[in-house]
């Protein structure tokens, strides 16, 4: 009887432990491979096993929840926490590779944001004097834009780099539009969105969405789809990522993904 009784209590934590969502999911992301990578609530960075034995995981709690999460490389995972000016570069198991202080980087004074280039180099956008600057795998600036502020009368850094093979665009949240640059950053012409409210960029595609729609934005066409947004109970959050016929939403209390295809 006793056995019994201890074998129910451990069955029964057992099934509360797994039961519990734990961390909701903060934000998630897709590689070219289609595996998915979540960065939990208390700033975690996981990913499954494809063996199914146990959850890949990264976290340094010096440095918190990383700005950019650039999963265009599976193999070269890249972290970006702008308050630091730290470059985190891991492996397809989230072990850490390498670490770059991009403040200690010669030519490179306020970095605000990052993006994987197609040639596995690195773009940072440069507050200091507003350009745009291509770093080799030894951490040396190999190119660079002109001064933003004069070329595009830019008064604001961008919010995010976006890389898709020869394009780089930067994304201006609240001018609702996106400077082209080719992948020597040369600026090309600007792009303009609908309003939104939250994007999420899968290359080629950008979506965004605000209260009443949503539309994804295909950067090889440069057409974009625009639809009703779904109505979901007011107390479901979640996170949606482009894909060719659709996009892929996540409910972030769960961890439930599902694909829907356009109308």
């Amino acid at each position: 009887m006793r056995y019994f009784l201890l074998l129910t209590i451990l069955i029964s934590a057992c099934a509360t432990t797994r039961s519990q969502p734990g961390n909701s999911v903060d934000r998630f992301f897709l590689d070219p491979t289609g595996k998915t990578y979540f960065l939990l609530a208390d700033e975690r960075l996981v990913t499954d096993n494809p063996l199914g034995q146990n959850r890949f995981e990264f976290f340094d709690s010096s440095l918190g929840s990383p700005d950019v999460v650039d999963v265009a490389n599976p193999f070269s995972v890249m972290l970006f926490y702008a308050d630091y000016g730290q470059l985190i570069i891991l492996d397809r198991t989230l072990s850490e590779r390498s670490r770059l202080d991009l403040f200690s980087v010669e030519d490179i004074l306020e970095p605000s944001t990052v993006a994987r280039a197609s040639d596995n180099k690195v773009w940072v956008f440069d507050n200091w004097d507003y350009r745009l600057k291509l770093l080799d795998q030894s951490g040396k600036v190999r190119q660079r834009s002109n001064d933003l502020r004069l070329e595009i009368r830019a008064v604001i850094p961008p919010d995010a780099i976006y890389v898709n093979r020869g394009q780089v665009l930067l994304h201006y949240r609240a001018d609702h539009r996106a400077a082209l640059f080719t992948n020597y950053g040369r600026f090309e012409r600007w792009i303009t969105f609908p309003p939104a409210e939250d994007f999420a960029w899968n290359p080629p595609y950008l979506l965004g969405r605000s209260k009443d729609s949503f539309w994804i934005w295909d950067a090889v066409t440069n057409q974009q789809k625009e639809q009703p947004r779904p109505q979901v109970p007011g107390e479901v959050k979640e996170q949606w990522i482009p894909m060719a016929e659709g996009y892929l939403r996540l409910n972030t209390a769960t961890g439930k993904t599902e694909e829907v295809k356009f109308n």
